[in-house]
């Protein structure tokens, strides 16, 4: 057993040196008391099954309640007739702080003294005598006020008073410790100078043992307690969450498959008159309702122009509606990309010739086999073809195949005036047009946010690969691993 610190307060001369004794261990404590008990000169066999009794009995209101400041203070009542008149009880807090949670006395008048100065006055860390001192190193303390007048020494007027007022001549100070950790002190006062012995040390230390592992039990009882509302309260809420998410997703699924029947619907009711417009115009145009001149062709032709602008504006709504809706389906066969590709620009050829631009195919001169939807994939090609036709005022667009290991790439550069970043960040947006060289251009702003979602769709994607004032180029990427394309129903 290490050494316990014994002084005199305030410089006041020592009674006696400190007392060491050799180290127990907890297992042999017990038996230790006992035999110190039993052994003092003048103290029978009985005290010393009063002072076991002692130990059981606060043994058993620590247990009684995790109510620890109250227990203790119970506990620490219960000890005074061994230890002394009176007693504070010391604790850490888990800001690091010390709260004083007890200072009973059997004096009512003087009890509530004593509480109501601690609370005025409450001890600090760093005070370098009394419990903070216990508290940092751990070690017990007997300490005395050797002469009857040193407390004149104390430097604070209410405090010199209180100590006079409760009696203060002998302190006895121990840690109270538990799972290695100190967890405050309990400080016994005695009004007459008592000398301290072994035997008082060790059943205070055990008494200090006992009421620190209450302590902690009760701590770990509340970090238990507060864990389990917080898990309970954590269950709770993300049920609640997943209650709202799929009622979310329900209300979304109602919503898109209503609005998917809708644009069905509207897209059937606006094809049937569209189609009678472009089936009469042509007719006109072609004489048979009778001869028509240059200005009534140019007419006729401008209602062509227009009907089928329509009719495209209604077919890109309502992809993109079904592709939104989860209606979008990839059906999958073997294709040559290269003749694909080809077929795609031999198509959209007469929209350049009219703007006077180039359009030029760079193919791989072997046939590229790929595993993909024929149609998605020309639409793809139409959709950034036109739109490059459409941005790029003089010079040309290129439309290249690259066939790599894994997947293959698809790029649209054309010659336009390019694409500022601000637009690059809403370039895939729906219904949202950006502004070209040649001022803008009619449509839905939709080409783009299809685009993209047919590339996901065959799981693939689709990017702006650069842009500057020479031009831009989009990118298209094409995985030949079916396993990461997108599904939908």
């Amino acid at each position: 057993m290490r050494a316990r610190r014994h002084r005199a307060l305030l410089a006041a001369p020592a009674l006696r040196q400190p007392v060491s004794s050799p180290l127990q261990t907890p297992d042999t404590r017990s038996s230790t008391l006992e035999v110190l008990f039993a052994s003092q000169k003048g103290v029978p066999m009985r005290d010393a099954r009063t002072r076991f009794a002692f130990l059981a009995e606060t043994s058993r209101l620590l247990a009684a309640s995790l109510d620890f400041q109250s227990t203790l203070a119970t506990a620490a009542g219960v000890a005074l007739p061994h230890f002394g008149t009176w007693c504070v009880v010391d604790v850490i807090d888990s800001n690091g702080s010390i709260n004083r949670v007890a200072a009973i006395h059997p004096d009512p008048v003087k009890q509530q003294m004593a509480r109501d100065y601690y609370t005025a006055h409450p001890p600090h860390c760093d005070d370098p005598i009394g419990a903070p001192r216990v508290i940092r190193t751990a070690e017990s303390e007997f300490v005395v006020v050797a002469a009857s007048d040193a407390i004149d020494d104390v430097p604070e007027d209410a405090h010199r008073d209180l100590l006079r007022a409760l009696g203060a001549r002998s302190f006895l100070i121990v840690p109270l410790r538990a799972r290695g950790r100190t967890l405050g002190a309990i400080t016994f006062v005695s009004d007459d100078l008592r000398v301290y012995d072994d035997a008082d040390l060790l059943l205070a230390e055990d008494l200090g043992r006992r009421c620190a592992m209450a302590i902690d039990n009760a701590r770990l009882y509340g970090e238990a307690q507060a864990a389990r509302e917080q898990a309970s309260y954590a269950a709770q809420r993300a049920d609640g969450l997943r209650g709202i998410a799929e009622a979310a997703r329900v209300e979304a699924d109602a919503a898109n498959t209503a609005k998917a029947s809708f644009l069905t619907r509207m897209s059937h009711e606006f094809r049937t008159p569209l189609g009678v417009v472009l089936g009469y115009t042509g007719l006109l145009a072609e004489g048979i309702a009778g001869p028509i001149n240059d200005a009534q062709r140019l007419q006729l032709r401008r209602i062509d122009t227009a009907a089928n602008h329509l009719l495209a504006l209604v077919e890109e709504i309502l992809t993109l509606s079904r592709i939104n809706a989860g209606y979008g389906e990839a059906r999958l066969e073997e294709l040559d990309l290269s003749a694909l590709l080809g077929e795609s620009c031999a198509l959209l050829a007469p929209m350049a010739n009219i703007k006077g631009l180039t359009l030029t195919l760079d193919v791989p001169p072997a046939p590229v086999r790929f595993r993909t939807d024929g149609g998605k994939f020309r639409q793809i090609v139409f959709n950034l073809t036109a739109n490059a036709v459409k941005c790029t005022k003089t010079g040309g667009i290129t439309v290249s195949l690259v066939d790599a290991q894994h997947e293959v790439f698809l790029r649209v550069a054309d010659t336009g005036v390019g694409i500022s970043p601000a637009e690059a960040e809403r370039l895939f947006d729906s219904f949202w047009q950006g502004r070209h060289a040649d001022g803008p251009h009619g449509g839905t702003g939709l080409g783009l946010t299809i685009t993209r979602q047919l590339a996901q769709l065959l799981g693939g994607d689709v990017e702006l690969e650069r842009s500057s004032e020479a031009g831009s180029t989009f990118l298209v990427r094409l995985p030949s691993d079916r396993r990461h394309a997108r599904t939908m129903r």
